[in-house]
C-alpha cells in the first residue's frame, strides 16, 4: 500500500517540478514546434500548441487519477470509494497546480485548465467505474454458477 502512495507522491512532485521549469511554458512549446514544423502559419502553430498542451493536461490528470485509484483501492479506509477518492484528490492537485502556476513568471494559472484537467479525471474515473461494475457483475455470475453447481 505504501509503495502505491509513494508512486502518487513522486508523480505529483514531478508534475510540480516540471511546472517550475521554463520548458513547461507555451512559448517553449511554440519554439520547438516552429523548428519541427516550419511550414505552419502562426495561427496554425498557436492552435497546435493549444491542442497539444491541453491534451497533455488531460493525459497527465487521467494518469494521476489511475495512480490514486490504485493506491486508494489498496488502502483499507478508502477501499469503499476509491473512484471518488481518486477524483477528489486529482481535482485538488489540479487546483493546487494552477494556483502554483499563477505565481510563476513563465506560466499562467487558469481556472479553465482545472476544467480541462477535469476532463482527464472524469474520463479515467468513468473507465475505472465501468471496470469495477463489470468485475462486480462477472464475480456475481461466477458465484451464482457455483451455487447452481453445488445444488446439482
Amino acid at each position: 500500500m505504501l509503495v502505491q502512495w509513494a508512486v502518487v507522491a513522486a508523480y505529483v512532485l514531478a508534475m510540480f517540478f516540471f511546472t517550475r521549469q521554463d520548458v513547461s511554458g507555451a512559448g517553449h512549446t511554440a519554439q520547438l514546434l516552429a523548428r519541427l514544423l516550419p511550414h505552419l502559419s502562426g495561427a496554425e502553430l498557436r492552435r497546435l500548441v493549444f491542442l497539444l498542451r491541453k491534451a497533455g493536461h488531460v493525459l497527465a490528470y487521467a494518469l494521476l487519477t489511475f495512480l490514486v485509484y490504485r493506491a486508494a483501492s489498496r488502502t483499507k479506509k478508502l477501499q469503499g470509494r476509491p473512484v471518488l477518492v481518486s477524483m477528489l484528490f486529482s481535482l485538488l492537485v489540479a487546483a493546487g497546480d494552477e494556483s502554483f502556476q499563477s505565481r510563476l513568471q513563465h506560466r499562467s494559472g487558469m481556472f479553465n485548465d482545472v476544467l480541462i484537467d477535469g476532463l482527464g479525471i472524469s474520463a479515467a474515473a468513468a473507465m475505472l467505474w465501468l471496470r469495477v461494475r463489470l468485475q462486480s457483475k462477472h464475480h456475481k455470475e461466477v458465484v451464482e454458477d457455483n451455487v447452481e453447481n453445488e445444488c446439482i
